[in-house]
């Protein structure tokens, strides 16, 4: 990184709230006139019938679409049967992953993200992402689930704190997402059905993402280090901030 340029990154547009899906893709037609939207997702979800608020919606607008299963393989050839010009990814992690890993090199066609968990990442990479949409009606509030994802976030959030590359924007959010995981993990898990407890972890998801990106963070660290740096950001004693993470690591 060049150290006399700063840069904070996000995907053109993040939308986030429940029930905010239906809005978000009227954009397709009215400010994109998109025509051809694939949907990569995974035979799980299809199962769970979420997929259905996505798809009734597309109908609604008139936009034609095709569905492809990800673990079927072969995405670069639907792309080209198909001719998309809009791909919508609704998925966990893994997926997300692959369809950025996809198009990082060859990024042509308008890519929509839609996590089906509270607290995913890769899904808020721009290099990819042109528009993220996160409602928690469309994701899996199950204990496990929960308890997988968002603590994944909060480890990507103190490791964006303690990355050298951290800026004072990367660390703004970091800081916000392990508030609110702190804040909010143990009422989901308690009562998976909270809908305002929910979607503030998805936001804590999110905004561990961003940072993780923007700060250029590891994956591995030194935790002894890394945690004093994150109390003293968060304002809090040492001894405290590792009661929390303990309190939190009990929950999993």
């Amino acid at each position: 990184m060049n150290e006399n340029l700063g840069s904070f990154r996000v995907p053109e547009k993040i939308y986030f709230k429940k029930g905010c899906l239906p809005v978000a893709l009227e954009e397709l037609k009215y400010v994109y006139h998109k025509q051809k939207v694939l949907i990569i997702t995974s035979p799980a979800l299809l199962k769970q019938g979420k997929l259905k608020l996505i798809t009734d919606k597309l109908n609604e607008l008139g936009i034609a679409y095709a569905i492809h299963d990800v673990n079927m393989g072969g995405m670069t050839n639907a792309v080209r049967i198909f001719e998309p010009d809009c791909i919508l990814a609704f998925g966990e992690e893994i997926l997300m992953s692959l369809i950025s890993n996809l198009f990082i090199a060859n990024k042509k066609i308008y890519l929509i993200t839609v996590p089906c968990f509270a607290g995913m990442y890769s899904q808020v990479q721009p290099i990819t992402s042109d528009m993220v949409i996160i409602d928690t009606d469309l994701m899996d509030n199950a204990p496990d689930m929960i308890r997988r994802f968002v603590c994944g976030a909060l480890y990507q959030a103190i490791n964006a704190c303690d990355s050298p590359h951290a800026t004072d924007y990367s660390d703004s959010m970091a800081i916000q997402a392990i508030h609110l995981i702190f804040a909010y993990l143990p009422e989901v898990l308690e009562n998976p059905n909270h809908a305002y407890a929910l979607e503030k972890l998805a936001s804590a998801g999110t905004m561990a993402g961003i940072a993780h990106f923007n700060a250029h963070a590891r994956t591995s660290f030194d935790k002894s280090k890394n945690h004093a740096h994150c109390a003293e950001l968060l304002g809090m004693e040492l001894e405290l901030f590792t009661r929390k993470l303990e309190e939190i690591a009990k929950l999993y």
